[in-house]
């Protein structure tokens, strides 16, 4: 088939990647410990205040989808959104992770929810035209697949750039003031990044030219089957985003090497757990067009499954014995990073098979819902961990208090057998997923049919 993207095209998605990944690695990773280490707000208000972002974000993310697919400028329906995009996501960056030194506990609960909130808005404003872009960019259903695996490739070595910053920061910058200083700094690549795909990118060809009702977009997108068992495998794998909200207060609370940091240990852990993600992450794109999506998915759900379960009670003995197999859990986290997206551009097909249309800014704001929904989870989950495991909340910015041993157990489980056991649930989901081998190369065939027809004007 005809390939319709430059290099220097799938450089720009391969940047914005980054950038986006990026903020939501700083936030996914330090902005729990931010409020409650940092600004010293109460854990209960912090998972009071995901709650209410999560729901808002609920109506927030369909309504943007919504709004793309009833766009129509010289510039497309989802570019103008990815250059305003840009600018917000600089500025709600920076503001959220602002030190506040001085103000009063009130204030900086305050402004904590409202920074947070408007945050949200922003990354949906520009994330989910970013998303529903790629599905647009080529005719090509091949070609687009290896886009939207080339960009969550990208963007997941991205996503644990932070985490080197954190430790470089730390050197030469006070506790309080590190986490917005490496706001800047991923505030102004991210910003660069959405302003260059914007510069270099195309939105090559729509399926309808009409406006459709509110009501019927989503009725359409609901009957997407395929996209609606990827998006339930991401969603009941969820506790996987435990992980990165977790993992400084494990560096910090349940790992001691003398001599070393909490952000030199978080990044060792990074480390043990990335290289793991990273192989995944480049093994499932060979791995799902060899084996499908179905096959490739039950895979990482057990290996994942299996492994994190073991170390948890190996960790209980020794804490290094838990990291090999950590390393082996870092390869489903990698796979269920990547997955999720290709299956649903994958899924567009379906759907404009079944219905006659694409539905882009719908199909991909439900997937940007899902993400924040599995996001939500990591932070409420955590903060509701918090204080279920007894954590006892620092006096002073940046000075660690100390925590029972079951305490330690139970933020350890965050990490290992909690997610294990989401990833064994998402097998579930993935034994409905029915769009692959003969079927789905029967309905590819009747949509290229359907297609010629339309071009030809019958």
């Amino acid at each position: 088939m005809e390939k319709y993207i430059s290099k220097k095209e799938k450089a720009s998605y391969g940047f914005a990647a980054v950038g986006s990944y990026m903020v939501a690695g700083i936030t996914q990773s330090y902005l729990m410990y931010f409020f409650t280490d940092i600004l010293i707000i109460p854990s209960s208000f912090v998972m009071m205040l995901m709650i209410v972002a999560r729901v808002w974000d609920a109506a927030n993310d369909p309504i943007m989808g919504v709004i793309v697919d009833r766009t129509n400028t010289k510039y497309g329906k989802m570019r103008p959104y990815v250059l305003a995009g840009s600018f917000l996501m600089l500025v709600t960056t920076v503001v959220l992770f602002m030190p506040l030194t001085g103000a009063s506990k009130t204030f900086k609960m305050i402004f904590a929810a409202v920074s947070y909130i408007i945050f949200g808005m922003a990354y949906t404003l520009t994330d989910v035209p970013a998303m529903g872009l790629m599905s647009v960019a080529t005719p090509n259903s091949d070609e687009r697949a290896s886009l939207l695996s080339f960009y969550v490739t990208v963007g997941s070595v991205g996503s644990l750039l932070p985490v080197g910053l954190l430790t470089v920061f730390q050197s030469f910058i006070p506790e309080k003031y590190v986490y917005f200083a490496m706001s800047i700094f991923v505030g102004i690549i991210t910003s660069s990044a959405y302003l260059v795909l914007f510069k270099n990118s195309k939105e090559r060809f729509s399926t309808h030219t009409e406006k459709i009702a509110v009501r019927d977009m989503i009725k359409a997108a609901c009957k997407n089957k395929p996209m609606m068992m990827a998006l339930l495998m991401s969603m009941t794998a969820s506790p996987r985003y435990l992980i990165m909200p977790a993992a400084l207060y494990i560096a910090t609370y349940v790992i001691n090497i003398p001599g070393l940091n909490s952000g030199t240990i978080l990044l060792l852990l990074y480390l043990v757990v990335g290289s793991g993600m990273f192989a995944g992450i480049l093994l499932t794109p060979v791995a799902y067009k060899k084996l499908g999506y179905k096959a490739t998915c039950v895979i990482a759900a057990l290996t994942g499954g299996i492994s994190l379960t073991a170390a948890f009670f190996l960790g209980k003995i020794n804490i290094y014995f838990a990291l090999p197999f950590m390393t082996i859990g870092g390869i489903a986290l990698g796979s269920y990073n990547v997955l999720p997206y290709p299956m649903v551009g994958d899924s567009l097909d379906y759907l404009e098979w079944k219905t006659g249309e694409r539905m882009e800014g719908v199909c991909f704001s439900l997937n940007s819902f899902v993400t924040k929904f599995n996001n939500a989870v990591g932070f409420i989950g955590l903060s509701a961990a918090l204080t279920l495991f007894g954590f006892v909340e620092p006096s002073a910015a940046g000075v660690p208090s100390v925590q029972s041993a079951s305490t330690v157990t139970g933020l350890f489980s965050l990490v290992t057998v909690i997610p294990g056991l989401g990833f064994l649930l998402s097998l579930i989901p993935i034994c409905f997923y029915k769009f692959s081998g003969i079927e789905k190369e029967k309905i590819l065939s009747e949509l290229a049919v359907k297609r010629k027809a339309v071009q030809n004007g019958v």
